[in-house]
């Protein structure tokens, strides 16, 4: 390493670079800006034994390394993606820096490759400099189809070698909201995070029980859940006959969205599943039983009391095994929810009664916004005995107290179907309890390891950025697994501030006032980023560390 000067429009400032051969000659592998010359001369005759030249990320960045190295993502997209015509940087390593990026902020492609990169210790690691931006949408368009298939089946067989058992397996859907205009892929329909107006780009994953993602589908934002588990289905049984021996083994879980008859005939003809039913696929009014006739199963961690009962009821044309199941805390919040748009209801119908056939500025009120504004009281208008004469513009309305008294009796109350016909209710209850986890990997994807901003605008580049995010989730659950008993548990604390730990934890590049030669070392550690970074050994990527 050596001091370089550099001279623009007459001043003077100085970098910390260095040069390596190669087979092409020297080149250099990395320069730190270290600043003007009044600077660094008020830095050096201050008494300090060592001198702090500049900071870079580390946390987030090292902890995905070692996500990598453990599921072996590097040789497998090395073995996958073309390297004709490489540059400095593998287009593995291009990948994985993009992983890097996003996953302490979300960075665009051309943020990462000219900003981040130089921030994070990747440079002084692989000892190369950035690609450029173009480099790097040309190595995307590497993930075709079938290569995404591919490394998405490698991945699974190693997590399989890593030890991952299989027993349950864990459907479910979202949607992400984009900006600009609509396409084959992007589509307006009914925005998960309320947001109807803009363009959706729909996602479903396949987790393991312990929310490892095995597959991933990307589908037109409008698209109904049932239509995409049937599109999906033939991939996910065929996934089965890869993650086990025997197909009677393995359980699916998912939600509503996805019942059909066809469809769940097709799925127990080889394996099982656990399922919840609509509300209008009760067979025999089983909701309407007392929470007092249902067995004490079990108390949550949030201190919740779960109850149940095994019954047996005609579901998809069948006699079935049903689990009625009551969760104190969804109930609370149910009644909260209800009142709050009972009181709306009887606003919202005062206010009719008011103002439909008074006369007026304005025109007549209309059946189409009668109902809208009906819509807006949910599963409430049910308890709601109203009418509408538009051509006389009448509005009548009735508080119905039994419909009322059912909706509060039914709160907190589900029923969940399953072809198991061994298993408790206890056992099935917390087989579709565990459908959380999925959604929790849902929420990360929203907040913490965000889908968005999407930085594109091409179907085929959005495919590919919902795959890169894929392989992030699939190395961050991973990750979690490994320190959920030192960690997690230990320290009562959730992911996401692990992850704000993570990106807090940077790396300094300083100069010891004896010596020539800079040197790295970690910033101060609280207890939980020393526990991580000794579990993990991470600090082997600190240079010049082993």
């Amino acid at each position: 390493m050596y001091l370089a000067k550099k001279e623009i429009n007459d001043n003077e400032y100085w970098y910390l670079e260095e040069t390596e051969r190669t087979d092409e000659g020297p080149r250099k592998a990395f320069s730190i800006y270290l600043g003007k010359p009044d600077r660094i001369y008020e830095l050096v005759e201050k008494p300090l034994r060592r001198l702090k030249l500049s900071t870079h990320t580390f946390g987030s960045t090292a902890m995905l390394l070692h996500g990598v190295e453990e599921i072996g993502l590097e040789k497998i997209l090395s073995e996958e993606i073309s390297v004709e015509g490489r540059l400095e940087m593998t287009p593995a390593r291009r990948i994985i820096m993009v992983l890097g990026a996003r996953y302490e902020r979300p960075a665009s492609k051309l943020d990462t490759a000219t900003e981040w990169y130089k921030e994070s210790i990747l440079p002084f690691l692989w000892r190369c400099g950035a690609p450029h931006v173009n480099t790097v949408y040309d190595t995307m368009d590497q993930l075709t189809r079938p290569v995404r298939r591919r490394v998405k089946e490698r991945l699974r067989n190693r997590l399989l070698e890593k030890g991952l058992e299989v027993k349950r397996l864990i459907w479910d859907t979202t949607n992400f909201y984009n900006y600009g205009g609509t396409d084959d892929l992007r589509r307006r329909g009914r925005s998960k995070d309320g947001k109807h107006s803009c363009p959706l780009v729909g996602m479903g994953v396949l987790t393991s029980e312990e929310n490892i993602p095995l597959t991933q589908v990307v589908f037109p934002g409008n698209k109904h859940d049932k239509e995409v588990f049937e599109d999906a289905l033939p991939t996910l049984l065929s996934l089965v006959e890869e993650v086990t021996d025997d197909p009677e083994d393995i359980t699916f879980v998912f939600d509503r969205g996805c019942n059909d008859e066809d469809l769940i005939r097709t799925i127990e003809r080889t394996s099982h599943c656990v399922g919840k039913l609509k509300r209008d696929q009760d067979p025999a009014e089983l909701l309407r039983t007392p929470v007092g006739d249902l067995d004490h199963l079990y108390t949550t961690g949030k201190n919740h009391e779960v109850r149940g009962s095994m019954k047996k009821g005609e579901v998809f044309g069948e006699s079935r095994p049903i689990a009625i199941m009551w969760h104190e805390g969804t109930a609370d919040k149910k009644k909260k929810r209800l009142k709050r748009y009972k009181e709306k209801a009887f606003k919202v119908c005062k206010d009719l009664d008011k103002r439909v056939g008074k006369g007026g500025p304005g025109r007549d009120f209309t059946a189409k916004g009668i109902q809208r504004e009906m819509d807006s009281l949910h599963e409430v208008e049910k308890a709601i005995d109203w009418s509408f004469d538009e051509k006389n513009q009448t509005f009548t309305w009735e508080f119905k107290k039994d419909e009322w008294k059912r909706l509060l009796d039914e709160a907190g109350k589900s029923l969940l179907f399953t072809t198991h016909e061994d298993w408790s209710v206890e056992r099935v209850i917390k087989a579709y309890m565990g459908k959380w986890r999925v959604e929790h990997s849902f929420r990360l994807l929203k907040g913490p390891i965000p889908v968005r901003p999407v930085y594109h605008g091409e179907d085929n580049r959005i495919r590919e950025h919902y795959f890169l995010l894929f392989l992030l989730l699939v190395i961050h659950r991973w990750l979690m697994e490994r320190i959920r008993e030192p960690v997690l548990r230990e320290f009562g604390i959730g992911e996401e501030a692990v992850l704000h730990f993570l990106k807090e934890l940077r790396m300094v590049t300083g100069k010891p006032s004896n010596s020539n030669k800079p040197d790295f070392k970690l910033e101060e550690q609280n207890e939980i980023q020393e526990v991580i970074v000794n579990n993990l050994n991470l600090k082997r990527f600190v240079p010049g560390k082993k």
